[in-house]
């Protein structure tokens, strides 16, 4: 049994995967709030109580998907935000060994969910395509794939949240002005509604029903969605960009028509909040394959 994580600002997913008989079973998933304003060691703390939650004697390893800039081959986070303050530089795969004598593999939490989509989601149908992913949470996170993840200079490692929408925009937790996050992740949107005194909660069900305030930011949205998907488009011309994350799931079923005419193949991930774990495990198990 692996414990699969996916450690997020706002909270850590956790969920036992067994493969038996070659049939893989993903458990319940459970949550954790991530503490990051207790800083690193309030991190660590939420971590390791949502190991311990399914650590068994039958536990084999752990995946983890994280938020940051995250190295495979060490499973450490090369950099990461304000967002999980304290923890550029940690190494997943020693914490683990030390704390609980188990192996670990990492990485990026936008990365892992687009393999996850890829391998057992709405990314299936399109194996054969450039496919690029934004995962629209607490923060923005970015993906491409192209035969297997392609994260390397070349795509500034698929970090699509930190491509600048805005000049000289609302400052963001990486330290530039006017990124993505800023305008696109939910903690944005919940941001903006509460400035323009509109109701979050029936955001999107009053656009579809035509509230001139609701359609004129839900506007402003497909704006700002459509600019980046023009930036990434010049950073790795896709077939497909899938879009996930809570936001894609707060939209709900009005997502078809938020995301329609914006000139781009746009297909609504389909693993939902899930998809980190899916793709953490999908990670671990090819990782464990190339030992």
């Amino acid at each position: 049994m692996v414990i699969c994580i996916d450690l997020g600002a706002t909270e850590i997913k956790v969920a036992p995967v067994e493969k038996i008989n070659g049939i893989v079973t993903f458990g319940k998933v459970d949550k954790v709030s991530t503490n990051a304003n207790e800083g690193k060691q309030g991190i660590l703390n939420a971590l390791t109580k949502a190991i311990e939650m399914h650590l068994c004697p039958q536990t084999e390893g752990i995946a983890i998907a994280s938020a940051g800039d995250v190295d495979t081959a060490t499973s450490t986070i090369t950099y990461a935000t304000d967002n999980l303050p304290g923890m550029t530089g940690f190494d997943f795969a020693r914490f683990c060994n030390e704390r609980f004598s188990l192996k670990a593999r990492a990485l990026n939490d936008a990365h892992s969910a687009l393999l996850g989509e890829m391998v057992y989601g709405a990314g299936k149908q399109f194996l054969d395509k450039r496919v690029a992913m934004l995962t629209l949470g607490s923060g923005v996170g970015g993906g491409f794939y192209r035969n297997g993840i392609v994260a390397d200079a070349t795509n500034d490692y698929g970090r699509f949240g930190h491509i600048c929408l805005v000049d000289n925009g609302i400052k963001c937790t990486c330290g530039k002005l006017g990124c993505v996050e800023m305008y696109l992740s939910g903690r944005a949107i919940h941001r903006d509604a509460k400035q323009m005194g509109i109701d979050d909660g029936q955001l999107f069900d009053k656009y579809a029903t035509g509230n001139p305030d609701n359609v004129q930011f839900v506007e402003q949205l497909r704006d700002y969605l459509k600019q980046t998907l023009d930036k990434v488009y010049m950073v790795n011309a896709f077939d497909v960009c899938l879009i996930g994350g809570g936001v894609a799931d707060w939209m709900a079923q009005h997502f078809d028509s938020i995301t329609s005419g914006l000139g781009y193949n746009i297909v609504r991930a389909s693993l939902g909040n899930s998809a980190g774990i899916y793709g953490a495990y999908a990670h671990y198990i090819n990782s464990e394959d190339l030992q």
